[in-house]
């Protein structure tokens, strides 16, 4: 099975790539929805961070539910508390991903798109080979941005862009790029090809199947105790 890591920055198309994938019928490891996923009521993630956060009064009006708006609100100009919910969260956000990312192996996949917003930011490049980045000039990702209807001005997008890793970086570090400067029909026929390429360097999935069952079956296993012991032991 050939994992690829999906990446870009903010606005230059990465959610557009993914959803084609997804139209292709290729599974996606959407690291943003797992974010969503495991800060949810009554999961390990989401007592660490009321323990961390819970003075600052980051849950919905007549809800359990974080919200997710103001947290963001109170983290974004502040390193240190971005670092703390990190530390909340990331680790039980890999330990999903990798459950999806095997249950897709056993579902006999040929490949699979790991979408990761901030997969250089997090190290996650270290364990990928195929790392693809989505990129655009920063005039266009403005100017998108500003589309998006939260962002009034140039200042305000501007922030929002230079609190990621340089997308030029990014490109850097990734092994392929995809230009996101002109329309989706553009990008949906780079992606095709890009597809294209990708399957043909594909090794036999039975092969792999054969020598990685037991250890990722064992793998899983481990998963789904480490899961029941975290929620045993923070709702008791």
């Amino acid at each position: 099975m050939l994992i690829i890591g999906l990446t870009g920055g903010i606005a230059t198309g990465k959610s557009s790539a993914s959803a084609y994938f997804k139209s292709q019928g290729i599974p996606i490891v959407d690291a943003d929805k797992i974010a969503r996923l495991v800060v949810e009521p009554d999961r390990p993630a989401y007592y660490q961070i009321l323990k961390q956060f819970g003075h600052l009064n980051i849950l919905e009006t007549n809800s359990r539910s974080l919200d997710r708006k103001r947290l963001g609100d109170v983290i974004f100009t502040n390193e240190l508390m971005r670092k703390q919910l990190n530390r909340c969260t990331h680790g039980y956000i890999r330990r999903e991903a990798l459950k999806q990312l095997i249950g897709s192996f056993f579902q006999f996949q040929s490949i699979v798109i790991w979408d990761v917003p901030l997969l250089f930011e997090v190290g996650l490049d270290r364990f990928l080979s195929n790392t693809l980045v989505i990129f655009c000039d920063q005039t266009v990702q403005l100017d998108r941005l500003k589309k998006r209807g939260d962002i009034s001005d140039d200042e305000q997008a501007l922030k929002r862009i230079n609190a990621q890793m340089d997308l030029n970086e990014k490109c850097r570090r990734a092994r392929y790029i995809i230009d996101n400067n002109s329309t989706k029909d553009v990008l949906h026929k780079q992606l095709k090809d890009f597809l294209t390429k990708i399957q043909s360097s594909q090794v036999n999935t039975l092969v792999w199947f054969v020598v990685l069952c037991i250890p990722l079956a064992l793998t899983y296993g481990i998963l789904r105790l480490w899961d029941l012991i975290d929620q045993f032991k923070y709702r008791n």
